[in-house]
């Protein structure tokens, strides 16, 4: 069968598996390669539904990182690399981490949604704060700034 028909075979695959989900170009890709199509056919199906609409890598990006707020809050580098595992294309994953608020203003939020408003004793706390930060990519002079600006509240 030639590449020309086998890329076609493979977009009518990759269009089943997809049915109404939404789904990276990236596991797409690996979807069909591990159906048994060749590297180049599976990239080449890829393109063909990102140029149809099928597949909308910022559009999958999105739906990624939607669950990612509040308590599950991460930094602007955790949140690239979780994109570029869910199989988003770096170009795309770029652009949506550059939309993202600051590290400052995503960790005062991560503290907001752990701890509600502060109290007297969240000044006593802040190892835990800040260990809270440090699981979820901040660095220590963001999560220090952060923790400022969420005791100035």
């Amino acid at each position: 069968m030639s590449d020309s028909n086998r890329t076609k075979e493979a977009v009518t695959c990759a269009i089943r598996h997809i049915g109404t989900g939404i789904y990276s170009s990236g596991k797409i890709r690996l979807y069909l390669m591990q159906r048994g199509y060749s590297e180049a056919v599976a990239v080449e199906a890829v393109k063909l539904l990102i140029e149809s609409g099928y597949i909308d890598d910022l559009r999958a990006s999105r739906k990624v990182l939607a669950v990612r707020s509040g308590k599950k809050q991460e930094s602007k580098q955790f949140m690239y690399q979780r994109l570029l595992e869910a199989g988003i294309d770096p170009e795309y994953a770029d652009i949506v981490v550059d939309e993202l608020d600051s590290d400052v203003d995503t960790c005062k939020s991560l503290y907001e949604a752990n701890f509600g408003s502060p109290d007297e004793d969240s000044f006593d706390r802040e190892d835990e704060f800040l260990k809270i930060a440090a699981l979820r990519g901040y660095s220590m002079e963001t999560a220090r700034k952060a923790f400022r600006l969420y005791l100035e509240q």
